[in-house]
């Protein structure tokens, strides 16, 4: 086993980490459908309020610095409880890096390798993302800061191009909040507070690594807060595109969107371009929540997480194809019950559990220090 891999992330590896995550299969699948036209609003509002829970994560870190999530637990709840909370989470976080696995591969079943079994397209990915985090954290912010222009670029290059082409249709968007802020809210709570923002829980295995950990809240809070914008901008094209039921009309909207540019009768299938840059993304976002995973299991059994990476992968390519039977169950279980069973315990409930005992932890610490 290697020795002496760099577990250290730069400012602008960790914003770059955390806008590419946001986007990740958020963009894959679309996010905010049920509010039909006003789903950019949707998105705004959530971002605007997923603020609060951002900055209580950022909070805690604080409080210990250089200490990630399961590392506070044990500190504040002992070994025993401590080991139960961080197999849950452990379990948590591996179901959503299948979750996400599987809406890739449906993407690219769906799109590019009709003929290619999806189990190849899982375990491929995952020996890959596997690969990238044995060569430690420090590799994937490298590889983040290589193809995030990508990503990042083709999203703001859709719309352009799909203006060009003189399919954005902006009466596709009225009437604007048509029933009040009612159907808004009801999307932006749970599923948008939960997917894709409260899913930044992840970070707090991840930011505690920043060279510059004083810094990093407020680099967070601000790409958080842009990417939020590019969230509803995309959306945006989407619905003036496809129409006010675009997630509806299409299992991958912004796929289907793109499909709709033709310029000079030369630039055309702009779609598989986008799939790349949409790769990149899944590819952070698993990886995130894998390394969260193993550093859970590192914790709980005291061995270097690079021990369970292989099988780990192997298990999670498998839960991916076995999650659901079909691409619309998948779907179905994910906006409904995943947001009440797994991300509102985890990403709120024990979090907020967590914050007491961990102002009274520290307080006692500075006491005794205080006192010597």
């Amino acid at each position: 086993m290697k020795t002496g891999l760099v577990e250290k992330i730069s400012l602008s590896q960790l914003c770059i980490l955390v806008s590419t995550f946001l986007f990740g299969s958020a963009i894959v699948v679309g996010i905010g459908g049920g509010a039909k036209q006003d789903s950019w609003i949707a998105i705004i509002v959530a971002c605007l309020l997923g603020l609060v829970p951002l900055w209580f994560y950022i909070f805690l870190l604080s409080k210990m610095p250089g200490k990630n999530l399961f590392e506070i637990m044990e500190v504040v709840f002992g070994k025993i409880v401590s080991k139960i909370l961080i197999l849950l989470y452990v379990i948590y976080f591996f179901d959503i890096s299948a979750r996400v696995l599987r809406d890739f591969g449906e993407l690219i079943v769906a799109a590019m390798l009709i003929n290619t079994p999806i189990e190849i397209i899982s375990v491929t990915f995952m020996l890959f993302v596997s690969y990238v985090l044995y060569l430690g954290l420090e590799v994937l912010g490298r590889f983040s800061e290589i193809y995030a222009p990508y990503l990042i670029g083709s999203l703001v290059a859709i719309g352009i191009l799909i203006f060009l082409s003189g399919e954005l249709q902006f009466e596709n968007i009225l009437p604007i909040m048509p029933e009040g802020l009612g159907p808004i809210m009801k999307v932006v709570f749970p599923e948008l507070m939960t997917f894709p923002f409260g899913e930044l829980i992840a970070f707090t295995m991840v930011i505690p690594y920043v060279s510059k950990f004083r810094y990093a809240g407020k680099a967070t809070i601000t790409t958080f807060i842009v990417s939020g914008l590019i969230l509803a901008y995309s959306s945006f094209v989407q619905v003036a595109t496809l129409g006010p039921d675009a997630k509806g009309r299409a299992n991958f909207p912004l796929l289907n969107a793109a499909r709709e540019i033709s310029l000079l009768n030369f630039i055309e299938r702009v779609d598989l371009i986008i799939i790349f840059a949409v790769m990149f993304g899944i590819v952070v976002k698993v990886s995130i929540f894998f390394y969260g995973g193993l550093k859970g299991l590192e914790q709980v059994f005291g061995r270097p997480y690079r021990v369970f990476i292989y099988p780990m992968a192997m298990f999670i390519a498998f839960s991916s194809i076995n999650i659901g039977h079909n691409f619309t169950e998948h779907i179905k279980e994910g906006l409904s019950l995943v947001p009440w069973i797994l991300h509102l315990p985890f990403q709120f409930g024990i979090p907020l559990l967590l914050l007491p005992f961990v102002l009274w932890k520290t307080k006692k610490i500075t006491n005794e220090r205080r006192e010597k």
